[in-house]
C-alpha cells in the first residue's frame, strides 16, 4: 500500500494540477504496536469479511423477492435494483495498550497510538437485471483507488487529523481490500475531546463512476454492524 499526494492524483487523472511538495509521510507508530495490529485486523478480517458478505446476499436477496412481488402484482413502476457494487465498511477504532482485548475501543487516552481499520468492497457477482453483465471486479481491474479519513475534532470544532491511502487494484480487482489509517490521539486539557471519523472511497480513473463512504461501521467491542451512525471516539487525559 502506498501513500499518494491528492496532487500526484489528480495528474494521474489526466488533468492538470499545480505543482506542490510531497506530502511530509504520516508518523508511525512502533513496531511492537503494529505487530500487535496485525493479529487483531486478521481476527478481524476471519470473524467479519464472511458476516460481510453474508448481508450483502441477504439484503440483495429480500431487495429481490420484493422487486419480484411487485411485477407478479402488476405494478409497473421501475424497481431500484439491488445490486451492490462498491462500498467501504469501517471498524470502531483499536488502541493497543496493556494485554488484549483491547477495549473498550472507543475510549482513547490522550497521546496513545490507535488505528481505523477499513475493509474496500468491490463485488464480484454477475447481475444482468441490474446492469452488471461485467462485474466490478472485471470493471475496475487496473483502475485506481483512494480512500480518505477525514475527522473533526467535535469539541473544539476544528478539523483533522485526517489521513488518505491511494493504490491500484490488480486485475481483477479483489473483493475486499484491507485499509489501516493510524493515528496518536491528541493530549487534551482538562476535559475530553470527542471526534468523529468519516471515511469514503472513489475511483480516480475517468469514467468509472464508482464512489462509497462508510455507513455500516463495525463496533469491535461488542460485534455489531451499526448502519447510518457517525463514528465517534473519546480522547481523555490519562
Amino acid at each position: 500500500m502506498t501513500t499518494t499526494t491528492k496532487d500526484e492524483i489528480t495528474v494521474s487523472a489526466g488533468t492538470s494540477a499545480p505543482a506542490a511538495p510531497a506530502a511530509p509521510s504520516a508518523p508511525a507508530p512502533p513496531d511492537e504496536i503494529r505487530d500487535r495490529a496485525a493479529k487483531t485486523r486478521d481476527d478481524l478480517k476471519e470473524r467479519f469479511q464472511s458476516s460481510i458478505q453474508r448481508r450483502l446476499d441477504d439484503r440483495q436477496g429480500a431487495m429481490r423477492a420484493k422487486a419480484q412481488g411487485l411485477a407478479e402484482a402488476g405494478i409497473g413502476q421501475p424497481v431500484v435494483g439491488p445490486y451492490v457494487a462498491f462500498d467501504l465498511y469501517a471498524f470502531t477504532p483499536i488502541q493497543f495498550g496493556g494485554p488484549p482485548p483491547y477495549q473498550p475501543s472507543k475510549i482513547i487516552a490522550g497521546g496513545e497510538w490507535a488505528v481505523i481499520f477499513a475493509t474496500l468492497f468491490v463485488n464480484p457477482t454477475i447481475d444482468i437485471a441490474n446492469g452488471f453483465a461485467v462485474p466490478p471486479t472485471v470493471q475496475l481491474g487496473g483502475r485506481r483507488y483512494r480512500v480518505g479519513l477525514e475527522q473533526i475534532n467535535l469539541t473544539d470544532v476544528t478539523d483533522g487529523p485526517d489521513d488518505f491511502r491511494a493504490d491500484r487494484f490488480t486485475s481483477p480487482a479483489p473483493v475486499f481490500t484491507d485499509l489501516e489509517f493510524w493515528f496518536q490521539a491528541p493530549m487534551p486539557g482538562r476535559k475530553p475531546l470527542l471526534f468523529e471519523a468519516n471515511l469514503s472511497a472513489d475511483i480516480v480513473n475517468a469514467g468509472q463512476p464508482y464512489a462509497a463512504f462508510a455507513s455500516t461501521i463495525i463496533d469491535v467491542d461488542s460485534g455489531q454492524f451499526q448502519e447510518n451512525i457517525p463514528l465517534r471516539y473519546l480522547v481523555y487525559p490519562e
